[in-house]
């Protein structure tokens, strides 16, 4: 479907099916792809290549990030809570109020309970990253280049891992916190534990903690 744009809410469904129905859709995390569709951009309108670039590519883009702000970029948590509340505007405040405080101690316990009955280090999310990655780095050769710093070769692409810093060029490593599939060859090929190249935040651990707290429930007016 030449033309067509996908807009959404960074829905995981949408993303997912996104990926299946449209294998080809452009997606940029390292340089090299987002300059290549620029270069695209620029061919149908320089005017919109020029805006965006007064802009700033720093400012929008994770390729050209200076700073480590994935999630920010990626992810509406006020689009979706405005889409799940939508059925409740109608109420008067204080019944909207309660209404959302059970709505996210819900959400509370049922992510405490995933985090529970996981048996992984990390997450359900980042474990599955994780193992994608590792899949992904069967077939790549590493070069060391110094006791920390690392050459891989993914298929006729050289890529460089600094493991001291955990940053690769392809930039997920230090964007996700999580080993990339560069990142994960040089530990394979180093025979290091992938657990100290992870954030901590997670983690299982990290996870219990963040929804232990509970959402406590109001007190019935009478008393």
């Amino acid at each position: 479907m030449e033309g067509m744009c996908i807009v959404s809410d960074m829905h995981e469904g949408i993303e997912n099916a996104a990926a299946t129905l449209y294998p080809q859709v452009p997606r940029s995390y390292t340089v090299e792809k987002f300059d290549y569709h620029i270069a695209e951009v620029e061919k149908i309108d320089k005017r919109v290549k020029d805006y965006l670039m007064n802009v700033g590519y720093e400012r929008w883009s994770r390729a050209y990030s200076t700073v480590n702000e994935t999630l920010t970029m990626t992810s509406n948590i006020a689009e979706s809570i405005n889409a799940t509340l939508k059925a409740s505007r109608e109420l008067p405040v204080l019944p909207l109020l309660d209404y959302i405080r059970q709505l996210i101690g819900r959400w509370n316990v049922t992510n405490q309970k995933n985090a529970v009955e996981s048996f992984t280090d990390l997450g359900k999310k980042y474990d599955t990253m994780l193992m994608e990655n590792l899949e992904l780095s069967h077939h790549m050769k590493v070069t060391p280049s110094t006791s920390y710093l690392y050459s891989v070769l993914d298929k006729g692409k050289q890529r460089m891992v600094f493991l001291k810093d955990r940053t690769c060029s392809c930039r997920r490593f230090q964007l996700d916190e999580l080993p990339c599939a560069h990142a994960w060859a040089v530990l394979k090929y180093k025979y290091f534990d992938h657990i100290e190249y992870f954030s901590v935040y997670y983690t299982r651990k990290y996870l219990l903690k963040t929804y232990e707290i509970p959402i406590y429930p109001v007190p019935d007016e009478s008393t």
